[in-house]
């Protein structure tokens, strides 16, 4: 039989090249991939060092503004906690602003999550869950409260640490080719120039409501304009036996709820993005579903949502018992300054009046602040030029505030200190104005009840008057200076704690000024703001003008004025012998906007007066 021949399949040799040329490709592909997996995680790893570091700024402000930053500033600068966690310089060399902070003459320390986390920098709910429970490390300079930058890996925190020990032994850590490249451990960074790109946003403060069994927080940052911020809240519900703390954001026309709750160690996470305890409600316009800014609680399905999670025991609030409600608004996108509001109101009761309204809280406190007095040259005033609006009278807004150890209602009491070259003065005479003390209203005027003077919780605004007496102006020579020192007391039913919860100290310095118009600018890098004082000689229509980079704060005792871009023209006449001072908020920390004294001009470089 003839053989039959096939000319079909494929030689050993055509095989092996077959299989080789799949093998290269397979080689490149992986390779491809892995650089594709490997790019992608440092860039996730990137953008939660980023939200570390707002999350950080932003909570450092708020120390700051609490007096918390310098009460602790053992702690903030070296000296271990109880757990042995300290900060510690030097840090890594910070090889990415340019060389600013090289010889800047300021400190700076880095930090490890632990004590972040201990010591208010990172509080529980200041960040995601899934990202405030891996490793980071923090750098910040103490002096000016500025983060410098974060390093965030998902490694344990030994790994990062050893990591960033190398750049404190002189190697390159904060370049992206370089951490792309290391084969130990992919770690993410934020911080250096980059940071000095960040926008400054002033928050509006969210409204609290319990009405119908149900728990009402409005964020109004959540309006389409202020979208992008990704605002969020801490709602904390605070019982005689019970405090529960809520997470809320939103995400597209969903809420999402972390729960946590208070116990003898701190707060404990209960359960992450619990389902069916709040909506976001929405708005209809035009017939499309617009979303709103208001997260609406079930108290019912709150109850239900703790106590059936396992190992979970009953809630300690009771039916109809009156709770106080703090809702906290930031972000961890935008450099801010966090806003507050609160509510009391009856827990689980569903009926529509149950809620005691109380004012915002007194976030805006600094812990230390100077004063410029300018008086007459000639050494005494006359009749006409008594009064605040010539310099011889401060006027100084207080108002209550409440942190969760204290409550809404009539929460805080002060006392008002005095002194000059370390002792008791009667230069200055003062009086509290605002309607109501602790026993009811006299008359507009505040008296004090041993010492102290008493907030109301429907009255929280107080005003003290400080008129520098005649008899002292006349001996007075200039560069007078008083230390006035008010110090806040919690209220423990009707009686004042003795052990001071907040203090604020302001310097005043006392001027004999001549006839000349000079303004200045207090300002030094990493400050939020930057501040105008204007000094009248003679009664003057001013026009203030600055840098783009720059916007007046809306909580500044501003002059009522036209403003048209960056220029404000003050609708009046300001007297003379007198001082204003305007706040600027920055866009970039980093910026220094201080100017020396400088007489009005049109000079427009920075802030400048004319």
């Amino acid at each position: 039989m003839a053989r039959v021949k096939h000319s079909e399949g494929f030689t050993v040799a055509e095989l092996l090249t077959v299989v080789a040329i799949l093998a290269v490709l397979a080689a490149v592909i992986g390779v491809s991939l892995f650089g594709y997996i490997r790019n992608f995680t440092l860039t996730k790893y990137d953008n939660a060092a980023k939200s570390l570091y707002l999350a950080a700024q932003n909570s450092i402000a708020d120390l700051q503004a609490s007096g918390e930053w310098d009460v602790h500033n053992k702690e903030f600068t070296g000296t271990p906690d109880a757990q042995g966690n300290r900060a510690i310089t030097p840090t890594a060399l910070r090889t990415d602003d340019d060389g600013k902070t090289t010889s800047d003459g300021y400190t700076y320390y880095y930090i490890t999550a632990a004590f972040a986390q201990a010591h208010g920098i990172l509080p529980q709910g200041a960040i995601d869950a899934d990202v405030w429970n891996h490793a980071y490390i923090i750098e910040y300079c103490y002096e000016t409260g500025a983060v410098y930058g974060v390093f965030y890996t998902e490694e344990p925190q030994s790994v990062l640490d050893a990591y960033y020990l190398r750049g404190v032994d002189g190697a390159e850590i904060r370049d992206r080719d370089q951490r792309r490249k290391a084969t130990n451990t992919l770690v993410g960074y934020y911080g250096g120039a980059a940071a000095d790109a960040l926008k400054y946003e002033v928050l509006e403060p969210p409204t609290v409501a319990v009405a119908n069994g149900h728990i009402l927080v409005t964020d109004p940052n959540l309006k389409p304009a202020h979208r992008s911020w990704n605002t969020y809240q801490m709602l904390t519900i605070k019982g005689a036996n019970e405090t529960l703390v809520l997470r809320l954001s939103a995400m597209g026309t969903l809420s999402r709820v972390d729960l946590y709750r208070k116990t003898n160690t701190g707060l404990t996470l209960v359960a992450p993005d619990v389902k069916d305890v709040c909506e976001l409600t929405t708005d209809q316009v035009n017939g499309t579903s617009i979303t709103a800014d208001t997260y609406r609680i079930s108290i019912a399905a709150l109850t239900s949502a703790v106590e059936g999670t396992a190992g979970q025991a009953p809630l300690g609030f009771t039916e109809g018992e009156v709770v106080d409600l703090t809702s906290k608004c930031s972000s961890n996108v935008v450099l801010c300054r966090s806003v507050y509001g609160y509510a009391q109101g009856m827990w689980g009761a569903a009926v529509a009046d149950d809620l005691i309204f109380t004012s915002n809280i007194m976030s805006d406190w600094q812990t230390e602040a100077t004063i410029d007095v300018y008086i007459t040259n000639t050494g005494v005033l006359s009749d006409q030029q008594k009064g605040k609006e010539k310099g011889n009278a401060i006027e100084i807004a207080l108002r209550n505030f409440y942190d969760e150890d204290t409550y809404s209602d009539n929460s805080l009491c002060y006392t008002v200190t005095i002194e000059k070259d370390g002792h008791a003065t009667g230069d200055f005479t003062f009086e509290v104005r605002g309607g109501h003390n602790a026993s009811g209203n006299d008359n507009g005027n505040v008296h004090p009840e041993n010492g102290y003077y008493f907030f109301n919780g429907l009255q929280n605004t107080q005003r003290l008057v400080l008129t520098l007496e005649e008899a002292a102006i006349r001996g007075m020579t200039d560069g007078a200076t008083y230390m006035l020192t008010v110090r806040g007391h919690k209220v423990k039913g009707s009686m004042a704690e003795p052990s001071p919860t907040k203090k604020l100290v302001i310097t005043i310095n006392v001027h004999k000024s001549d006839e000349t118009n000079y303004y200045y600018v207090i300002d030094r890098p990493g400050s939020l703001y930057a501040e105008l004082i204007v000094a009248t000689g003679t009664a003057v229509q001013p026009i203030v003008s600055w840098e783009g980079g720059l916007s007046i704060d809306p909580s500044s005792p501003l002059v009522g004025g036209v403003q048209t871009g960056t220029i404000l023209e003050l609708n009046q006449t300001l007297p003379a012998q007198s001082s204003y001072s305007i706040k600027f908020l920055k866009n970039n920390p980093s910026a220094n906007y201080a100017k020396d004294t400088t007489v009005f001009s049109g000079n427009s470089q920075g802030i400048a007066v004319s």
